[in-house]
């Protein structure tokens, strides 16, 4: 399974003694009872593993980070499709709307960019 480690318990000492972590990914919980599984792994990192269940534990078995690529899609060729409300030049209506501040300054927020970009081209 892959996920990504949301929290990594202190060390901790089952009723015989035996000492373990609690290991949260991806929202849930698993026991690590042995502590070279995460000497390796911190919070935040996307990691692959698998998992044995003892009654109600659930227990990690083994645990490698994984090394994220970066992102491969390219900016300039993603297509998306705004709302009409986010177009350029477009005004929001904002009547009977709960948002109405947010809307007016979005509209005035476009109107400061429009006018930057001009002065910018305006240079070149």
């Amino acid at each position: 399974m892959d996920g990504i480690v949301e929290s990594i318990s202190e060390l901790k000492k089952s009723r015989n003694g035996k000492p373990y972590f609690i290991i949260c990914i991806s929202g849930e919980s698993f026991s690590v009872w042995e502590p070279s599984y995460i000497e390796n792994v911190s919070v935040g990192d996307t990691v692959e593993f698998s998992h044995s269940v003892s009654g109600n534990f659930k227990n990690i078995t083994s645990i490698e980070k994984k090394i994220v690529e970066e992102m491969e899609i390219v900016p300039e060729k993603i297509e998306t499709e705004y709302p009409i409300e986010f177009q350029k030049g477009t005004e929001v209506d904002t009547s009977n709307r709960v948002d109405e501040r947010l809307c007016e300054i979005s509209n005035k927020l476009s109107v400061i960019i429009d006018i930057l970009l001009e002065k910018s081209s305006e240079k070149k």
